[in-house]
Protein backbone atom coordinates (compact mmCIF):
# COMPACT_ATOMS: atom_id res chain seq x y z
CA UNK A 1 0.00 0.00 0.00
CA UNK A 2 1.79 2.75 -1.27
CA UNK A 3 -1.23 5.53 -0.73
CA UNK A 4 -1.35 6.10 -4.62
CA UNK A 5 -4.43 5.35 -6.46
CA UNK A 6 -6.08 4.81 -2.86
CA UNK A 7 -9.91 6.01 -3.20
CA UNK A 8 -10.99 7.34 0.10
CA UNK A 9 -15.17 6.83 0.33
CA UNK A 10 -16.95 9.85 1.26
CA UNK A 11 -20.12 7.98 2.26
CA UNK A 12 -18.58 7.92 6.19
CA UNK A 13 -18.46 11.71 6.40
CA UNK A 14 -21.96 12.02 4.55
CA UNK A 15 -23.68 9.06 6.82
CA UNK A 16 -22.03 11.05 9.80
CA UNK A 17 -23.48 13.97 8.61
CA UNK A 18 -27.17 12.95 7.99
CA UNK A 19 -27.00 11.49 11.34
CA UNK A 20 -25.94 14.92 12.88
CA UNK A 21 -29.22 16.30 11.48
CA UNK A 22 -31.21 13.78 12.44
CA UNK A 23 -29.96 14.25 15.91
CA UNK A 24 -31.11 18.32 15.26
CA UNK A 25 -34.60 17.38 13.90
CA UNK A 26 -35.39 15.14 17.05
CA UNK A 27 -34.24 17.53 19.46
CA UNK A 28 -35.94 20.60 17.63
CA UNK A 29 -39.04 18.42 16.75
CA UNK A 30 -39.29 17.05 20.65
CA UNK A 31 -38.68 20.14 21.99
CA UNK A 32 -40.34 23.35 20.33
CA UNK A 33 -43.93 22.42 19.87
CA UNK A 34 -45.35 23.59 22.67
CA UNK A 35 -48.24 21.40 22.47
CA UNK A 36 -47.48 17.60 23.37
CA UNK A 37 -49.86 16.74 19.88
CA UNK A 38 -47.76 19.46 17.87
CA UNK A 39 -44.30 17.36 19.06
CA UNK A 40 -45.54 13.89 18.43
CA UNK A 41 -46.55 15.25 14.82
CA UNK A 42 -43.27 17.38 14.53
CA UNK A 43 -41.24 13.65 15.16
CA UNK A 44 -43.12 11.64 13.13
CA UNK A 45 -41.99 14.46 10.40
CA UNK A 46 -38.95 14.00 11.24
CA UNK A 47 -38.67 10.22 12.16
CA UNK A 48 -40.07 9.49 8.44
CA UNK A 49 -37.40 11.99 6.85
CA UNK A 50 -34.69 10.05 8.83
CA UNK A 51 -35.66 7.06 7.53
CA UNK A 52 -36.38 7.36 3.58
CA UNK A 53 -32.56 9.39 3.86
CA UNK A 54 -31.09 6.41 4.98
CA UNK A 55 -32.77 4.60 2.77
CA UNK A 56 -31.86 7.49 -0.29
CA UNK A 57 -27.88 8.12 0.89
CA UNK A 58 -27.79 4.05 1.10
CA UNK A 59 -29.21 3.29 -2.52
CA UNK A 60 -27.29 6.05 -3.80
CA UNK A 61 -24.16 4.85 -2.73
CA UNK A 62 -25.46 1.81 -4.31
CA UNK A 63 -26.20 3.52 -7.64
CA UNK A 64 -23.14 5.33 -7.92
CA UNK A 65 -20.77 2.32 -7.94
CA UNK A 66 -22.64 1.37 -11.33
CA UNK A 67 -23.64 4.18 -14.12
CA UNK A 68 -25.59 7.52 -14.08
CA UNK A 69 -28.55 5.66 -15.30
CA UNK A 70 -28.92 3.54 -12.03
CA UNK A 71 -27.89 6.32 -10.10
CA UNK A 72 -31.31 7.85 -12.20
CA UNK A 73 -33.33 5.51 -11.28
CA UNK A 74 -32.61 5.78 -7.61
CA UNK A 75 -33.29 8.98 -7.63
CA UNK A 76 -36.90 8.63 -9.25
CA UNK A 77 -37.18 5.66 -6.52
CA UNK A 78 -36.48 7.77 -3.85
CA UNK A 79 -38.55 10.54 -5.01
CA UNK A 80 -41.39 8.29 -4.95
CA UNK A 81 -40.72 6.34 -1.47
CA UNK A 82 -40.83 10.08 -0.12
CA UNK A 83 -44.00 11.20 -1.75
CA UNK A 84 -45.84 8.24 -0.24
CA UNK A 85 -44.18 8.26 3.31
CA UNK A 86 -45.17 12.33 3.35
CA UNK A 87 -48.92 11.29 1.90
CA UNK A 88 -49.23 8.32 4.60
CA UNK A 89 -47.74 10.60 7.20
CA UNK A 90 -50.51 13.22 6.71
CA UNK A 91 -53.11 10.70 6.21
CA UNK A 92 -52.06 9.18 9.86
CA UNK A 93 -52.05 12.30 11.52
CA UNK A 94 -55.20 13.52 10.14
CA UNK A 95 -56.61 10.08 11.16
CA UNK A 96 -55.49 10.80 14.73
CA UNK A 97 -56.67 14.14 14.61
CA UNK A 98 -53.30 15.44 15.21
CA UNK A 99 -52.51 18.71 13.24
CA UNK A 100 -50.40 17.95 9.83
CA UNK A 101 -48.33 21.59 9.67
CA UNK A 102 -46.09 20.51 12.01
CA UNK A 103 -45.81 16.92 10.72
CA UNK A 104 -44.74 18.72 7.46
CA UNK A 105 -42.44 21.36 9.29
CA UNK A 106 -40.85 18.18 11.06
CA UNK A 107 -40.24 16.37 7.11
CA UNK A 108 -39.63 19.20 5.38
CA UNK A 109 -36.96 20.49 7.40
CA UNK A 110 -35.16 17.50 8.58
CA UNK A 111 -35.54 16.55 4.20
CA UNK A 112 -34.15 19.71 3.03
CA UNK A 113 -30.66 18.83 4.78
CA UNK A 114 -30.43 15.69 3.70
CA UNK A 115 -31.18 16.15 0.52
CA UNK A 116 -28.35 18.94 0.14
CA UNK A 117 -26.10 15.68 1.97
CA UNK A 118 -27.19 13.29 -0.30
CA UNK A 119 -26.50 15.34 -3.60
CA UNK A 120 -22.83 16.51 -2.12
CA UNK A 121 -22.55 12.88 -1.52
CA UNK A 122 -23.02 11.43 -5.11
CA UNK A 123 -20.78 14.71 -6.51
CA UNK A 124 -18.04 13.58 -4.34
CA UNK A 125 -18.42 9.58 -5.18
CA UNK A 126 -18.93 10.85 -8.71
CA UNK A 127 -15.92 13.01 -8.37
CA UNK A 128 -13.44 10.42 -6.68
CA UNK A 129 -14.67 7.47 -9.09
CA UNK A 130 -13.67 10.22 -12.05
CA UNK A 131 -10.05 10.92 -10.75
CA UNK A 132 -10.90 13.31 -8.23
CA UNK A 133 -9.98 16.61 -10.49
CA UNK A 134 -13.27 16.93 -12.13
Amino acid sequence: MTGQGEEKDPFGSHAGLAAGVAVVGVAVAGLLPTVVEDRVAALWGVGLAVVTGVVALLLKRRAVKQDLKAAMKVVAVVFGLRAVAVLVGLLGMISRGLQPVPFIAGFFGVYFALQWIEVSYVMAASKSAAGGDE
